[in-house]
């Protein structure tokens, strides 16, 4: 059709306004259209991770659709559901290294005293988690970890010291953080931990 770029939907702004309606099959045609596209733009930003990209285009969809009513106001859907994942993807990356600045703060602080008996206690407790986490490793790598977290070692003085090869040391440490990060997930409230250092200014 003339006008129509070649990546476009024929009947798209139709479409929008019987989903908006609650249409399902209507729905369904559009997220058949753009899943294909949105996986291949998500998958890169998630290290190739199938299950994390199936999640979060699972989670615009059903998103999209509890707001189904919006969708007759949508001039652009291609514009509208990149900007989504864009978002999501932001938000993602944003929550990570907020995770990632808790665990190392621990690391870093072990014999920090705080005056406040609760907070004292809450990170007492955090404390006894992850040296019961961090015993749990490997030795060569718990090694490893050791030296780049209470030692501030970089990967190249880590792998001098240790003479083996730079991408063995970044294997373990990756190894490492992985497995600390499941662990946390498992044994102990991360967002809890995460809101107590906010909230007692811990994290910049």
């Amino acid at each position: 059709m003339k006008g129509k770029g070649v990546n476009a939907l024929e009947g798209e702004n139709l479409l929008l306004q019987e989903a908006s309606s609650g249409c399902c099959t209507a729905f369904t045609k559009l997220y058949v259209f753009y899943l294909p596209k949105l996986y291949l733009y998500v998958c890169p930003f998630v290290r190739y991770s199938k299950e994390d990209t199936e999640e979060i285009l699972h989670d615009m969809f059903m998103k999209i659709w509890e707001r189904k009513e919006d969708l007759s106001t949508i001039k652009s859907l291609n514009s509208y559901l990149y900007s989504m994942a864009r978002n999501k993807l932001v938000n993602i990356h944003e929550h990570s290294k907020v995770r990632q600045k808790a665990i190392d703060y621990i690391f870093h602080h072990r014999d920090l005293v705080v005056n406040n008996t609760d907070d004292n206690f809450i990170y007492a407790q955090y404390n006894e988690i992850i040296q019961r986490a961090i015993n749990a490793l490997p030795p060569k790598r718990k090694h490893v970890f050791e030296m780049s977290i209470r030692e501030d070692l970089s990967q190249d003085e880590i792998a001098a010291r240790l003479n083996i090869s730079k991408s063995m040391v970044k294997k373990q440490l990756y190894a490492a953080t992985k497995y600390l990060k499941e662990y946390l997930k498992v044994h102990a409230d991360l967002t809890a931990f995460i809101a107590f250092c906010i909230t007692t200014r811990i994290l910049h």
